[in-house]
């Protein structure tokens, strides 16, 4: 999955399955921004993310929402990436070395495990529902093209 046929899927469904932003949007980070969530998180985030941000801003896939990072960190900020790691990784719900980047009401987080990176500095998305876990998607953009693909549950 490239960038070029991810790009097509999500445009394929914008409006029906995806509603994102887009590279103008209010939710773009700044390099300062990005910088600051990557302090917080303890992590660099992989390329296929920084892509989908800079691209899209954030939004949600049937309903869900992919966190996004909020031009500013705060309570309010409950869709930032650093908010909601933070969040589960005080709960005990994830351990240190994961990043949350979505969750639902059927209990399932999905989480980046930085504690594996391929040689392109992308994380495997693991799922997880209670106290299993399983592997979901090889990287963030297989990630979102699986659950774009996915019929609502």
């Amino acid at each position: 999955m490239n960038f070029s046929e991810l790009s097509r899927l999500i445009e394929e469904n914008m409006g029906d399955v995806v509603e994102f932003g887009n590279s103008s949007c209010d939710l773009n980070p700044s390099s300062e921004r990005l910088k600051e969530t990557e302090k917080l998180l303890g992590v660099k985030l992989p390329p296929s993310y920084l892509w989908f941000v800079k691209n899209y801003g954030g939004g949600e896939v049937y309903g869900e929402e992919i966190y996004s990072i909020y031009p500013v960190l705060s309570e309010q900020s409950v869709g930032d990436i650093a908010y909601q790691t933070k969040w589960f990784r005080d709960k005990g719900f994830v351990s240190k070395s994961d990043v949350v980047i979505s969750s639902n009401n059927f209990g399932e987080i999905f989480f980046l495990n930085t504690s594996e990176s391929d040689d392109l500095g992308e994380y495997p998305v693991y799922i997880k529902v209670g106290d299993s876990k399983m592997k979901y998607a090889d990287n963030f953009a297989e990630f979102l093209y699986k659950r774009i693909s996915a019929p609502e549950a």
